[in-house]
């Protein structure tokens, strides 16, 4: 089918089948911020009520160091100021930014260990410096800092793997024309209303289609209103060129094959296909600030997965990596392990669907059930039991099932067991993580 730039053409793209059966992706929160990789760990997105002018000036997404230093009462411009002085501008970062020990093959394999289906790197994020050779900037990792194609090279290593990659471009916001702090959440009324910019983030979007043809193109907060005629063009372009290619939901919600949250925010709907992003801790880009802490543990990331599918959704879980191009451990750590679960109990995820008489339900002692289905048979995967034999009942399916945990798994990874078939439902059980302090 050839796409028309109408909003009535664009709207008879359906959402192809692969992201519905995915379940898992990586996000990649990569640039010149990971140099300095300093943010606060005062909160999780939406778990708090700090007023905007709180949540900008002590933020804790590290991506935001460029805005966050451009508050002047910030703990971050005191830490620039003590670490590189003041008068030491953002943009020198990009000589910083060697990615010299970066090894994209790694990468690849890495996430698809993770069981990972699919990838989406920020091509340019909102300190508008690209991670590819941009005809429209020299601000791009091409000319500056590590001379390298990254989204190039990362492409071809993501797709040599058999996963679908993707790219994240953030079209509202560019902080090289826009040099005012960000201190609410008003942004359409504020930014990109200069002409120059809303040119270059129709071109750039263009030029990473016809140069990557990414298999999602995710934008980030919104569009430029002044540039709302040439999101037609662009999506129609989108769709010729990647058929089963997907556009999320931050296209000012003008049209999106399927919804987004972030952290506690966002669209989390049964009826609607939706997609979770959020960090491994509390930021995207890598913050040195953050310790075990602030960060998942493992069980705790298997949960959250298996609690997304149930509910009609998608994990979008983020990898900051360092300036170096390294990955740290703590955060290769918790993905292996969760590839180590996915692949013994893929099945209970992987092209499943919603259990719709009952996502989930809390059963007696507190201990949480989370239900999917495929092909007429419905995994209930349980969270929060420990070591030893169990008798559960199962209210939504009126079922009462043996199980017997074993302990032949290190502690700190998720240990499940499958019981005998039972004729309407297989059963998956996350043991309980032991403390071992």
């Amino acid at each position: 089918m050839q796409y028309q730039p109408t909003w009535e053409s664009i709207k008879s793209h359906p959402r192809p089948q692969w992201f519905d059966d995915a379940k898992l992706g990586i996000f990649i929160h990569w640039g010149l911020y990971s140099v300095p990789a300093w943010a606060n760990t005062n909160w999780e997105l939406g778990a708090a009520q700090p007023t905007p002018y709180e949540w900008f000036a002590h933020n804790s997404y590290a991506e935001w160091y460029l805005n966050t230093i451009r508050i002047k009462e910030s703990e971050a411009w005191a830490y620039h100021k003590r670490t590189y002085g003041e008068d030491f501008p953002y943009e020198k970062f990009a000589e910083m930014f060697t990615c010299n020990n970066w090894n994209p093959a790694q990468w690849a394999d890495i996430f698809k260990d993770a069981g990972a289906e699919y990838v989406v790197l920020t091509a340019k994020h909102h300190d508008g410096f690209c991670l590819y050779p941009s005809d429209y900037t020299d601000y791009n990792s091409v000319k500056q800092g590590p001379k390298r194609d990254l989204t190039g090279e990362l492409t071809q290593a993501v797709r040599d793997a058999g996963l679908k990659m993707g790219l994240y471009f953030s079209g509202l916001l560019d902080w090289t024309f826009d040099l005012d702090p960000i201190v609410d959440h008003i942004y359409q009324q504020k930014y990109a209303l200069k002409p120059e910019h809303v040119a270059i983030s129709r071109n750039q979007t263009m030029e990473l289609i016809d140069k990557y043809k990414p298999s999602i193109l995710w934008g980030d907060i919104g569009w430029p209103i002044k540039g709302e005629n040439d999101l037609p063009e662009i999506l129609s372009h989108y769709y010729n060129m990647v058929p089963e290619g997907l556009v999320n939901d931050r296209w000012n919600g003008l049209w999106q094959d399927y919804y987004t949250a972030e952290y506690l925010t966002g669209v989390r709907d049964l009826a609607l296909k939706w997609e979770m992003c959020r960090g491994l801790g509390l930021s995207f880009g890598y913050n040195q600030n953050e310790d075990e802490s602030t960060m998942l543990t493992s069980r705790q990331l298997v949960e959250l997965l298996c609690e997304y599918v149930s509910a009609n959704g998608n994990l979008l879980i983020n990898v900051g990596p360092k300036a170096d191009g390294t990955i740290p451990e703590k955060q290769i750590s918790l993905l292996r392990d969760l590839g180590a679960w996915l692949k013994k109990h893929g099945e209970a995820i992987y092209g499943t669907r919603p259990y719709m008489p009952c996502q989930s339900e809390v059963l007696s002692g507190g201990t949480k059930v989370y239900y999917t289905q495929k092909s007429g048979t419905v995994f209930a995967i349980l969270c929060g039991f420990n070591k030893g034999k169990h008798t559960v009942k199962l209210p939504a399916l009126d079922k009462v099932v043996s199980v017997e945990i074993s302990d032949e798994m290190p502690v700190h990874v998720p240990i499940v067991v499958m019981p005998e078939n039972h004729p309407k439902a297989s059963v998956f059980l996350v043991q309980s993580r032991v403390s071992t302090s």
